[in-house]
């Protein structure tokens, strides 16, 4: 099963593909690190270290559904690979000045909303080129093994850091995050696609138009929809528990040590979920968008939140990290299966917005909720809200489910003739 599990990885342009993106997500993770740790040295201001995590996901929140645009406007290869070449700009920059002990926090947060504005036009183009390297049928693997890879690196590339900065200081990881761009790039060359994109008269339509045509696709189409209120959900009321980790090691009165162990548990669980999800996601499932796993999620942070023994936190901890991978790897996949190629830069880069474009406004609710009533109550309430949006739009999904049944067959007798011209303007079914 494990073998034949992992055939995608056999092909060779895939494996260039995902050993590149591998590499610079490993640059990026040490970046992260290693400005976090910079910014710490300079400031002693926790205000600041918020700040300059805002400064790079503020930009996505504003320029990820245009991002979008772009990557269904333009090849998705090229312009992955300006981005790319762009992206090794603010770390290099960073690296001489730390280099040279010139680094100032006001150059910091504006070559961290650099990166930002990067990321939020690279990302939608990368989960979409996707779609062309690998057969449809063969997506949710993908997807499955992109998660191994990120959390590998989430998991090893802190440690990574940590070491070159004891050693060496910040500035090699800098240095280090402008090479992996160009393995990236060299691997977005080197990979011959099987098909390319169809963008019939893109000249003539104007960037607003399509805009206009990927958000009514978004709009209209309930399944697509419920999958990125989910999403949305996730984003804003349970993913940002990760920053008051701290807190609850405190609370632990387990000290660094213990924030390590939490920390270690949330990666283990998430590689592992993410390893499990590219040996079996063949297999068939009946939770195809991955919503129960998204109640999963929040219910381990619920009762994280409530735990006052240490394992029994670990534990629902390691849980929680495995329920986020498994439902934001099958959310991926029901939106990569569910939008027509020509959109499908659109409504990844909406998929973006909603999942890391979101992060300040989830990081100001969390840590103002936290100020007010701690950060057990804070958490306590966000999952709990979670958990209760989650399952109003599950429970609205089923009642839903006779009248999707026989609209699809309506359009089934309507549509069985002209499926290829029409894809995308049917009921969701039809774009599968």
């Amino acid at each position: 099963m494990f073998n034949s599990s992992f055939t995608l990885m056999r092909d060779h342009n895939y494996r260039i593909f995902s050993a590149g993106q591998g590499i610079s997500w490993l640059g990026s993770v040490m970046q992260s690190v290693a400005q976090g740790w910079l910014v710490w040295s300079l400031t002693k201001s926790p205000t600041q270290l918020a700040l300059a995590a805002i400064m790079v996901s503020l930009p996505v929140l504003l320029f990820s559904v245009p991002g979008g645009v772009a990557a269904d406007r333009f090849d998705k290869r090229a312009l992955l690979v300006i981005t790319q070449g762009g992206s090794m700009i603010p770390p290099l920059f960073l690296g001489i000045l730390a280099l040279r002990g010139e680094a100032t926090t006001p150059a910091i947060m504006f070559l961290a909303s650099c990166q930002g504005v990067l990321n939020a036009f690279e990302l939608p183009a990368r989960q979409a080129l996707l779609a062309e390297l690998v057969p449809r049928d063969r997506l949710g693997q993908a997807v499955a093994v992109n998660a191994v890879s990120f959390n590998a690196t989430r998991l090893f590339g802190p440690a990574a850091a940590g070491c070159i900065i004891a050693a060496f200081g910040v500035a090699p990881c800098f240095f280090l995050n402008a090479a992996s761009y160009l393995v990236g790039m060299a691997s977005l060359i080197l990979v011959r696609l099987g098909r390319e994109a169809d963008h019939p008269l893109r000249s003539q339509v104007l960037p607003a138009s399509e805009l206009r045509e990927g958000l009514c696709f978004v709009l209209g189409k309930k399944d697509v929809r419920q999958l990125l209120l989910s999403v949305l959900l996730v984003s804003i009321f349970a993913i940002p528990f990760v920053p008051l980790l701290p807190v609850f090691a405190e609370l632990f009165q387990s000290g660094p040590r213990g924030l390590g162990f939490m920390s270690a548990c949330l990666g283990s669980g998430s590689l592992l979920a993410a390893l499990a999800l590219a040996c079996l996601d063949h297999l068939p499932h009946p939770d195809s968008d991955g919503a129960g796993w998204g109640v999963l999620f929040a219910l381990a942070l619920l009762l994280f939140s409530r735990s006052t023994d240490y394992p029994l936190a670990l534990a629902a901890l390691a849980v929680a990290g495995a329920a986020l991978v498994v439902f934001l790897a099958r959310a991926n996949r029901s939106l990569q299966r569910a939008c027509p190629d020509r959109l499908r830069g659109r409504v990844m880069g909406v998929y973006t917005l909603f999942l890391l474009g979101m992060a300040p406004v989830g990081n100001a609710l969390m840590g103002g909720i936290a100020a007010r009533l701690g950060a057990c109550s804070a958490l306590t309430l966000t999952s709990a809200l979670c958990v209760a949006g989650l399952s109003l739009l599950q429970l609205r999904s089923r009642r839903r489910a006779a009248v999707f049944v026989t609209c699809d067959t309506l359009w089934s007798g309507t549509l069985s003739g002209n499926e290829g011209d029409d894809a995308g303007k049917g009921p969701i079914h039809h774009t599968l």
